[in-house]
């Protein structure tokens, strides 16, 4: 069930009603996850907005057969906003009749999105243990509305993200070796790569992301 007030309806409508152009450059995009049947995993959304000004974005994720949203105690999809991109952003998320994953990240005062690219939110699968092994599809369900501060329409087009369903383990042992190299990567408050594989002593004085979490480097 999605849980979205009055207010933000009656916002999407008004963002919805506006004027909108396409804009190709400002797109989604997923990163690759590895799981075996009856397993979890998170997948990041993504977006690259050349747009500097983007305040909300709404879009509909479809899973392929064999994937389910991985749900909390309450019904609700397990997911996670990034604060270094949208700091006052609010998350709202809900389990379409289709399954599909529909989600919401606004902001009444309209702050924008910090960054130009990078992770937005992360939300969890579960691979059905009688789910079929080999690559599947994690894709946007036509054109996800992108909103900037005047509130104008900037449509997406649609993206898809890679997802193996395997049996062999040692499938898995490479993702989380590959999750390792990424977690050396170091972002400043605006979701920029600051420091990718390379030693924190380079780094300025200041506060910093890495592995999601703010870190301050002295």
């Amino acid at each position: 069930m999605i849980h979205f007030t009055r207010k933000h309806i009656l916002a999407a409508f008004m963002f919805a009603s506006a004027a909108a152009w396409a804009e190709e450059a400002n797109t989604f995009y997923f990163t690759d996850a590895v799981l075996m049947p009856g397993e979890t995993a998170n997948i990041e959304l993504c977006m690259k907005n050349v747009a500097a000004d983007l305040t909300c974005l709404e879009a509909e994720i479809q899973l392929p057969e064999g994937l389910s949203l991985a749900l909390d105690e309450e019904g609700n999809p397990i997911a996670t906003l990034y604060r270094n991109r949208s700091v006052n952003h609010e998350l709202l998320t809900g389990v379409l009749k289709n399954g599909n994953l529909k989600l919401l990240i606004s902001d009444i005062k309209g702050h924008v999105f910090s960054g130009k690219e990078g992770p937005i939110l992360s939300f969890r699968v579960r691979a059905n243990d009688t789910a079929p092994t080999g690559e599947c599809s994690v894709a946007t369900v036509g054109e996800s509305l992108l909103v900037n501060t005047a509130a104008k329409g900037v449509y997406s087009v649609g993206v898809a993200g890679n997802v193996l369903i395997t049996d062999n383990p040692t499938d898995l042992k490479d993702l989380e070796d590959a999750k390792d190299s990424d977690d050396k990567a170091i972002y400043n408050l605006a979701g920029q790569i600051v420091n990718s594989k390379s030693s924190n002593s380079k780094l300025p004085r200041g506060i910093f992301i890495k592995n999601g979490q703010k870190t301050l480097f002295k």
